[in-house]
Order: C-alpha cells, then structure tokens, then sequence
C-alpha cells in the first residue's frame, strides 16, 4: 500500500477529491504540498453519519508534516542537525528522531473549491534546500501527516524535543461541535495531494419522542441528561498503534437540556427533541460509566392535564446506556409513551437496538 492509514472504512465511495488551493503567488506552485479535500471516515460497525462525507465548508483543520529524522537524539533545529538519509525511511524507522520540520501547524480552510492554507503554504523538500545533500535523493523522502479538525483550542499537541508527538483534547459541555484526527504516514511526493481522512473521537446523542397512544397528545416541557462527563482524551503517536486515550479521572460535572421548550407529541406521533450533543466515551470504563458517572435523565411531561416528572433512574445513582458507545456514530435516545409507561430504546442508524425496557415506577394515569 503506499499509504498507512488508522483503521476503519470510507464513507463514500466514488467520491470526487478537489486539490487544496495555493493562494502564495511568490512560491513555486509545483513544489507547494497540496492536500485534498479532507474525507470523513465512519465507524464500520455502524452506518450512521455523524456529520458529512467531506468535512463541511469553512471549517478550518491544523496540520503538523514529518519527513527528515534529526542525526541523534540530542535535538537542534540547525540544518546540519538532519539526516536527509533518513527521509527515505518509514514513518517507525524514524519516529524517535522526528521533528515537524515539514509542517508545524498550519491551519487550512475548507470551501467550495477544496481547501487552502490560511498562511503560508509548505513545501516538498528539493534538491536545493540546505537540508538534503547532493547524495541523498529527496524523490525518495517519505512523509507522514498529523491533523486535527477543528483548528480549536480544545486541541493541543505536545513535541518532545525529539520524537513523535502527543495529541491532546478537551471537552468543554455541553458540547454541540465534533472534534476529529487524522493520521496519515509515508506519503510520497509523487503520489500527487495528500489524502487525509479524518477520525471521529467523539460520540453523538440526540433524543426523540414516540407517542404511540391514540387518543391523547404528550407535552414534554423539560428534558437535561446530567452528570459527570469525561473531558480529556490523548493519542500518542509514538505507540506502534496510536489510538484515543480517555482519562479515567478527568471528569467534569454537565448538564445537557434536550428540550428548551414544550415540545408537543401528537398522539400515534413522533417528534425529535432539541439538537444534538457530543460526548467522550471511555471504552475502558464499566458498562454503567462509559459515558461518565452520576447519570439522571430528569425532566417532566404533561398528560391529561397532569404534569409528571420524570427522573431515570428514581434512585438517581447512575442512568445506564447499556453498551459502549462508539466514537463516530449518533445514537438515538428513543422515548416512548406507551399506554402507562414511558418505555426507553437506545438505537444507532434506526437498525441495531440496544436497550429497550420500561422504567417501571415511571406512570402515565
């Protein structure tokens, strides 16, 4: 293959990739890295999209680009401190003596046409820079590419002195914007523009409300899922498989409201509650604190003329998805009255239910 790329499988196919723009007239266009249009990838257990096949018109990604390992690892950024023979070597031959002379964190902007650089553009290595020697052939270099969207602040990346990076994120809820990486490794310039495809880290929740009686309409007033949510995720690209990290003990206490106002539910309806928020899930939590810890869902609806409120679970220790989320995927939060009971269904692309059930002390007169 003559890219290395993280796990998982396209969205779309038979896609169309728009060359990133150059708007440096000064620079030798020939020589400027171009990128393609950055691809969004999806989870393959799931068919859900998160958000788009593309990432979506003027969102902007930063960009950090690797390619000649320093002599040592005693570091320095003098040009004599490179080893243009090594540029020719993989991305895990060299990653212990990596800088990111390439690219050191460039902001592109996604529009219409493909995407461009928001500064100056970067450029292959050649012949003539003072890093590579007349013996060392820079047709041969190999690159490698680290991303994330979007260029926010709830992003960092960490460089050792000399060596692969480390990736940080934080989460800030309620959170209602997605956050993605993307890794690419020992992409030669001959291969044209760089591909990069994008990698969800974060999970989607939304709600919706089934009223399946056949006489009587449902007001749901209020609905906030609340609790303590992970907040801090790191991927440490020195690893031979670099993938998410959640932080057990960095939680953050949140309150997410579903529903701003009262939202009527016609009777044998459905109606989808307000937006949708995103969360880090810990795949190396415990089925009831994947999604964090202290969990109520809490609200109240009117019924005949009686107002209810809701609270899930009524011991309110910890409300239980029942499964792993996946990162990359919406989950639906499906809320059902039915006859007596309000009935809850997780379900992801309307396909693969997860947890049905009733919350039995919860009732409709």
């Amino acid at each position: 293959m003559k890219q290395k790329l993280l796990n998982i499988i396209l969205f779309a196919s038979g896609l169309i990739f728009t060359a990133c723009d150059d708007n440096a007239p000064h620079q030798d266009e020939a020589d400027v890295i171009q990128f393609s249009s950055p691809v969004v990838m999806e989870v393959s257990e799931s068919r859900t999209d998160l958000v788009h096949s593309f990432l979506p018109e003027s969102s902007q990604f930063s960009v950090y680009g690797y390619c000649i390992p320093l002599i040592d690892a005693q570091g320095g950024d003098n040009d004599d401190r490179f080893n243009p023979y090594g540029g020719k070597e993989s991305w895990y031959a060299k990653k212990d003596l990596i800088t990111p002379d390439v690219i050191n964190g460039a902001v592109l902007k996604v529009d219409n046409q493909g995407c461009y650089y928001t500064g100056t553009p970067a450029q292959w290595y050649t012949p003539n820079n003072p890093r590579v020697r007349k013996e060392a052939d820079p047709v041969d270099f190999k690159y490698s590419f680290i991303a994330f969207a979007p260029a926010s602040e709830r992003f960092g990346i960490s460089h050792p002195a000399v060596g692969a990076p480390v990736m940080s994120y934080t989460v800030d809820y309620p959170c209602d914007e997605d956050a993605m990486y993307a890794f690419l490794t020992d992409h030669k310039r001959e291969w044209g523009a760089v591909d990069l495809q994008f990698h969800h880290i974060l999970t989607a929740l939304s709600v919706r409300f089934n009223n399946y009686n056949r006489y009587e309409d449902v007001v749901v007033n209020s609905l906030q899922l609340e609790g303590s949510f992970y907040t801090q995720a790191s991927i440490d690209f020195s690893e031979q498989d670099p993938a998410v990290r959640v932080a057990d003990n960095a939680l953050a206490h949140a309150v997410m409201s579903f529903v701003d106002s009262p939202v009527t539910v016609t009777k044998e309806s459905s109606a989808p509650a307000h937006g949708t928020f995103f969360v880090l899930a810990n795949s190396h939590g415990t089925e009831s604190n994947y999604l964090g810890s202290s969990k109520v869902l809490t609200g109240s609806i009117t019924y005949k003329g009686q107002t209810i409120d809701i609270r899930i679970p009524k011991d309110g220790s910890n409300f239980n998805f029942g499964r792993m989320p996946l990162p990359g995927v919406n989950y639906t939060l499906n809320i059902n009255f039915i006859g007596n009971d309000i009935m809850l269904m997780l379900t992801a692309d309307d396909v693969e239910y997860w947890e049905s059930g009733s919350e039995s002390n919860t009732i409709i007169e």
